[in-house]
């Protein structure tokens, strides 16, 4: 299994994320199993003292075999719904993170490096019946991710996802960077951004903000590449003479001036917004 993957995004930009671990994976598991055995009793108790389940004795009262068989496999029903919902919910409405996969600082991504919505959370868990075989000991999982470079279960094959390692050092990115992740986590900032000489697309402010995330873990040189490599198709949008740019000794620096002003931008009302005029020099700004 690789350590990383290397994720190529429409704009020809290569993003690089940490692949989580198996340990990691199976401490997130634990964590949500707990969770999840914890839910299934707080339901049997709920439906015990409310008088549910002697009403659901009473609906299955042919046979008392028959009425045990119906039970049964209604309570298989619903602890499946449950294990299931579970995953479900917390994967698509937290963009990739569960309780478990939090509290490890993982998170699961689709493959161009975006968060995962519904539909890829109901289809990764959806295989989870698969990787748990034998039952409950992800025997087939585990195979599947071992073997697979970039350590994917089944479920991940399907819905087209990773298990990455999420890192938002907040103090290292300064306080207009903090602010910046902040909104990242709270899924506030990603809108598209209309200028007066053009439009720069959601999906390329999620570049931004991903690129961001993650731009203090790189080795300076690699962070240098990419963030040119980001900034440059924008620079005629931004009103920014590229050449001169180029040759700036303050480069990177400039560069991350004006993607961190496009997130700014980007969380603004209204439709159309400009770009305001250039401040003194980076330095003063940090």
């Amino acid at each position: 299994m690789e350590e990383r993957v290397h994720i190529a995004t429409p704009d020809h930009v290569s993003l690089e994320f940490e692949l989580a671990g198996p340990g990691s994976r199976f401490s997130a598991y634990v964590i949500d199993f707990i969770v999840n055995v914890l839910l299934v009793i707080a339901i049997v108790l709920t439906a015990y003292l409310t008088g549910a389940l002697a009403a659901l004795r009473s609906l299955a009262s042919i046979s008392a075999g028959a009425s045990a068989s119906w039970l049964w496999a209604l309570v298989v029903l619903i602890i499946f719904l449950i294990n299931w919902g579970y995953y479900v919910f917390f994967e698509g409405v937290g963009k990739g993170s569960t309780p478990g996969k939090k509290r490890m600082g993982i998170r699961v991504i689709r493959q161009d490096g975006l968060p995962i919505g519904l539909r890829e959370a109901a289809l990764r868990n959806l295989v989870r019946a698969a990787d748990m075989l034998p039952p409950p000991s992800y025997i087939l999982g585990g195979l599947v991710m071992h073997f697979d470079p970039h350590g994917r279960r089944l479920g991940d094959m399907v819905a087209g996802t990773y298990v990455v390692v999420e890192k938002f050092d907040l103090a290292a990115q300064g306080a207009s960077g903090a602010a910046w992740a902040k909104r990242v986590e709270q899924g506030r900032s990603r809108q598209a951004l209309t200028l007066p000489r053009g439009a720069i697309s959601a999906q390329q402010i999620g570049l931004i903000e991903q690129f961001l995330a993650r731009s203090h873990e790189l080795p300076k040189e690699r962070r240098r590449q990419l963030i040119w490599q980001i900034t440059e198709p924008l620079l005629p949008l931004l009103e920014e003479d590229r050449d001169s740019l180029e040759r700036s000794a303050e480069r990177t620096e400039r560069c991350e001036r004006l993607l961190l002003q496009i997130l700014d931008l980007a969380q603004q009302k209204t439709a159309s917004v400009a770009i305001a005029p250039k401040a003194p020099q980076p330095s003063s700004l940090f």
